[in-house]
């Protein structure tokens, strides 16, 4: 049914084809261009001409007889040339079987192609059989090329070039002829002589060869190479492993209509073929024993083909066939043969249509064009899937670049790309869909937790509140009168510095009966017993007052003391802000990284490029870090260096209101010690006359020659009392800090952190146009350049595009919509 032509027996080496001659050219576009003429040819059909399959047609003697059938027989091809076999599981037939099992003979009574019989590792690679039927009067075609296979389990680079130039014109097909055609295939596959090259036995690739004349048929059938156990002189373990692997793979395709070849002059136990298809849905598997004139007994056989569920315990359907031995003369009949050997017992026991080679290809053909009539609508939707996710692959590799000029454009097509979106994550950051990449509100965030961190943490000592006077209860213990009373040990550092701490109660009014410059904490474990300890930023003063004397007269206040004072207090102001921009550089770097791995998916860069650039933006980021980090200590130096001075009201107006504070403390604390009662009973010799109502003027506070003297003291910083010294120091101390803290805060936020984002050398913003203008030749070829796999898989990716397109159009013809 393939072709009924017998071939003459005269020897013709198989020719070349000239590059002028109009057969098909081997190579992937010219079969891709043969492949679009054709179908453009079948595009003018009306839609209201399509052909309807009909289920009588289709089984009818020849499946692939009328004109419906061979026109998805075509379309199937036509998806074939254009190389879409390769990512398409195409319906086709499928001859497995172990070494010596018949298979070349079967190919030859199928195809009449004069296979080699008999010879050691005949079938080295698989061979893809095609015929079609032409126009009556048409010549007889025979042509050879090599196209590559589904699956590589070899591993082998092949020279492609000897490969894409393999073309062979076969006038007269001769035993000669064709040994010399698989010579020919051979060399050009890179197979050695059989036995003298390990690995290099077998080949992935597919010799094609496709029959064309009249008095064919419409079919096509792939041969594999035979599996076998035991290995073979010059065979390694991981070829014969390729082989099964190969074979396995497909005939796992859902598509592929599998034929096994069985020995039925051996042993069937031994037919390793039978387990690899165990598990294959039977619809698609067809048995053959071959060399059924050599079975001993023939009952076995009849046995097994009449009881189908006698093979690995599954339903298939057999034939027996008649093969042509290998030493077969001129004169001998194989059909003639065949159909003596099946009319005697016991192969009558066989049904007719599962006997002879004839039935075999009836049914096969059969089966192949309702597999074709049923996988051919899906193609369109499948193909459709395959083309999307292709072209997604192929624009992630970018366009090629192969001069200085293109690849500076690739670069600037990414950096602008970034620079857009960075953009947007600092001024617009509502155009931005990933809350992640929106660095502007990140950035708020970490300033104003800067801002607090500052002002809770930034000093070494707490200040005290100057509060208007409390009463403080007896209750909380002794108060000692004399400073030399008080516990002034300052070997407690976590109190010293941490006056807050749970042992340590602070006073809340300076003006209240306790000394305001002391700290209320337990004498022993025992919480109901408590002594004083001073405050450690009076402490601090009280120090600094007496390691800065100088020239100034007693009495005089020594304004000095306060820029050592101003320095300890913002000691830790470097470290908060390091800290702070530390997290502002970790922060920037990580949303410039993903605003750059996102222009990378737009733009479609390749792996090198990506690695590249990334690497000279966290460059930038070091750099950046760096640099802040060094404004930072720079203007903390600054500050530690510059004269105190400031010409906003603000300082005046804070050190007024601190003196006006001390004033009212002062005022309390001089009625506590000279009250209102003694001088108002000292204006009666008796003290009967008010005696019943001096609690009437409480409020009052009455100074008079006497006690003057202890007002000035409460009062004046040259008074008796030295902690007015302290107070008047820590008040201009305190207030001072709190407009240079303010002020640092602002330096930070607005001449380092907004200068940073807005670099156009940071990690934000710095791979710019004006980068990429920098680089040098030799960089741009680095960080624009194509590593040798990209550009494989670039035309890879190009040709499977070029596939699926002419498949896309193939699928969308006429022909598949046709109602089945």
């Amino acid at each position: 049914m393939f072709g009924s032509q017998k071939v003459s027996f005269r020897r013709s080496r198989a020719q070349s084809v000239d590059s002028d001659d109009e057969t098909p050219d081997s190579q992937l576009h010219r079969e891709m261009d043969r492949a679009q003429e054709d179908y453009e040819e079948d595009e003018n059909f009306e839609e209201d001409s399509r052909p309807i399959f009909d289920s009588n047609t289709i089984l009818s003697e020849d499946p692939f007889g009328n004109e419906d059938s061979q026109k998805l027989f075509e379309s199937i091809d036509k998806l074939r040339k254009c190389g879409a076999g390769q990512d398409l599981d195409l319906p086709q037939l499928v001859i497995v079987g172990k070494q010596s099992a018949g298979k070349s003979s079967l190919l030859q009574s199928l195809t009449d192609i004069p296979f080699p019989v008999g010879s050691r590792l005949c079938t080295q690679f698989a061979m893809r059989i095609v015929s079609r039927r032409t126009s009556p009067g048409s010549k007889d075609k025979i042509y050879a090329s090599i196209e590559s296979g589904d699956i590589d389990p070899f591993s082998i680079r092949d020279d492609d070039s000897r490969i894409k130039d393999f073309g062979r014109l076969v006038s007269d097909f001769t035993p000669e002829t064709f040994d010399d055609l698989i010579e020919d295939a051979k060399v050009a596959m890179g197979i050695k002589s059989n036995g003298t090259s390990e690995d290099r036995n077998y080949s992935s690739k597919v010799l094609k060869i496709e029959l064309s004349g009249p008095n064919r048929s419409h079919f096509g059938i792939l041969d594999l190479p035979g599996v076998f156990n035991a290995e073979i002189g010059g065979v390694s373990r991981r070829e014969k492993d390729g082989v099964t692997k190969m074979v396995t793979s497909y005939m796992n395709k859902p598509e592929n209509i599998i034929i096994c070849v069985a020995d039925a002059s051996g042993d069937i136990a031994n037919e390793n073929i039978l387990p690899l298809a165990r598990d294959i849905d039977s619809s698609r598997i067809v048995g053959v024993f071959t060399k059924c004139d050599k079975a001993d007994p023939p009952a076995d056989i009849v046995n097994h083909v009449n009881n189908p569920d006698a093979i690995g315990g599954k339903r298939r359907r057999w034939y027996v066939v008649q093969n042509r031995p290998a030493k077969a003369g001129v004169s001998y009949d194989r059909e003639q043969e065949e159909a003596a050997l099946f009319k005697q017992d016991p192969w009558l026991d066989i049904p007719e249509d599962q006997r002879g080679t004839a039935m075999l290809k009836k049914y096969l053909a059969t089966l192949l064009c309702r597999r074709i009539r049923d996988a051919f609508p899906g193609m369109l939707n499948m193909v459709t899937k395959l083309l999307d996710a292709e072209k997604l692959r192929r624009k992630g590799m970018g366009e090629s670049r192969v001069d200085h000029l293109h690849k500076q454009a690739y670069l600037m097509k990414i950096v602008d790309t970034y620079r857009t979106l960075a953009l947007q994550a600092l001024r617009s950051p509502t155009d931005l869909e990933d809350d992640e990449m929106k660095l502007r509100g990140l950035i708020v965030d970490e300033k104003l937790a800067f801002e607090r961190d500052m002002k809770k943490k930034g000093h070494l000592y707490n200040f005290l509140e100057i509060g208007k006077p409390q009463k403080v209860h007896q209750h909380l213990g002794y108060l000692p009168s004399d400073e030399s009373e008080v516990d002034s040990d300052e070997s407690d550092p976590e109190s010293a510095h941490n006056p807050t701490a749970p042992e340590a109660q602070q006073f809340v009014a300076v003006g209240s009966s306790h000394p305001p410059n002391l700290l209320l904490i337990p004498a022993s474990k025992n919480l109901h017993t408590w002594k004083l300890k001073r405050n450690p930023l009076y402490i601090e003063i009280r120090a600094q007052i007496n390691a800065n004397r100088g020239e100034e007269l007693p009495g005089m206040l020594n304004p000095a003391v306060l820029k050592p004072l101003l320095r300890k207090q913002t000691s830790k102001w470097q470290a908060l802000g390091e800290e702070y921009l530390e997290r502002l550089v970790t922060m920037t770097t990580d949303v410039s990284l993903k605003i750059f791995e996102k222009a990378c998916m737009n733009v479609g860069t390749t792996e090198r490029t990506r690695a590249g650039l990334q690497e000279r933006l966290l460059a930038l980021a070091e750099d950046s870090r760096k640099e802040v980090l060094q404004k930072m200590r720079s203007l903390c130096e600054k500050n530690a260096s510059m004269a105190l001075q400031t010409d906003t009201d603000d300082f005046l107006r804070k050190v007024r209101q601190a003196q006006m504070m001390r004033f009212i403390n002062a005022l309390q604390r001089y009625k506590t010690s000279n009250p209102l009662s003694t001088f108002v009973r000292s204006l009666t010799k008796d003290g009967s006359t008010l005696a019943t109502g001096p609690e009437n003027y409480g409020d009052w506070a009455v100074v008079d020659e006497k006690s003057i003297g202890s007002l000035f003291n409460e009062i004046h910083y040259a008074g008796d009392r030295r902690e007015n010294v302290e107070d008047e120091i820590h008040d201009l101390l305190k207030a001072y800090y709190e407009l240079a803290l303010r002020n640092f805060i602002y330096d930070v936020r607005h001449n380092i952190t907004e200068p940073f984002l807005q670099d156009s050398s940071g990690p934000l913003l710095g791979l710019s146009t004006d980068f990429v203008l920098s680089l040098k030749p030799e960089e741009v070829d680095v960080l624009g350049g194509e590593d040798e796999g990209v550009i494989v898989g670039r035309r890879e990716a190009d040709d499977k595009i070029g596939r699926l397109e002419v498949a896309m159009r193939i699928a969308r013809s006429p022909l598949g919509e046709i109602e089945v």
